[in-house]
């Protein structure tokens, strides 16, 4: 059981998404910090949803149920994303505009704690809005959980080494942007992040366009 937690929360940790993408986008742009408060937003919305297995998974299942769940869901996370995408691309390009002495934005100096409460709720926002994440905790559920027939106690060691697994992992891509970071000039800085947001955004957007049309 510790073993199928550690090993799927490897492959979750390394699936290309917007959520590594928000991570690294904060631990490039502001630091080590920066990324980890994203990350603890994260965290936090998967032990949520891991309380939710524990106790709701018939909550959980008529949540889904509900009509029109997948667009009203694909719609929310995808605007979501979507706009925290548009908001890398903005920092980018007004710490082009302050390099260059056209205007000075304190909110693009050292974060403080308010805007490490920020980094906090947007990985906190990003992860349980997105319907992916409702999806893939309710198969995990119904598709490993049950048909195993854990007890509590036994899920609860599923479940602790696949989220200890996610914090490491997580905490590892936060570092890694940081040291990154040393290496890449402002200019570099910049390109990075505003890469990072277009990725959002186009994440975003298919994802607002998908729940539309299917």
């Amino acid at each position: 059981m510790l073993l199928q937690g550690i090993l799927l929360g490897i492959s979750l940790s390394f699936l290309v998404g917007p959520l590594m993408f928000a991570i690294l986008e904060a631990g490039i742009g502001q630091g080590f910090r920066a990324g980890v408060s994203v990350a603890a937003g994260i965290w936090v919305s998967d032990l949520l949803y891991v309380m939710v297995a524990f106790y709701g998974v018939d909550s959980m299942e008529a949540l889904v149920a509900l009509p029109h769940f997948k667009i009203w869901a694909g719609l929310a996370g995808g605007l979501l994303l979507t706009g925290f995408g548009l908001g890398a691309l903005w920092k980018a390009r007004a710490q082009t505009i302050i390099s260059e002495g056209v205007q000075h934005d304190p909110w693009m100096h050292t974060a403080n704690h308010n805007t490490y409460l920020w980094w906090w709720l947007r990985g906190l926002l990003l992860n349980t809005v997105n319907p992916g994440t409702v999806f893939f905790w309710l198969g995990i559920v119904t598709a490993v959980v049950v048909p195993s027939g854990w007890s509590r106690h036994e899920m609860l060691i599923f479940f602790g080494g696949m989220l200890t697994t996610l914090v490491i992992t997580d905490t590892m891509k936060a570092w890694a942007a940081k040291k990154v970071r040393r290496f890449l000039t402002p200019v570099h800085t910049r390109q990075v992040q505003r890469a990072l947001g277009i990725l959002m955004t186009v994440f975003g957007l298919a994802l607002v366009i998908r729940s539309i049309i299917f």
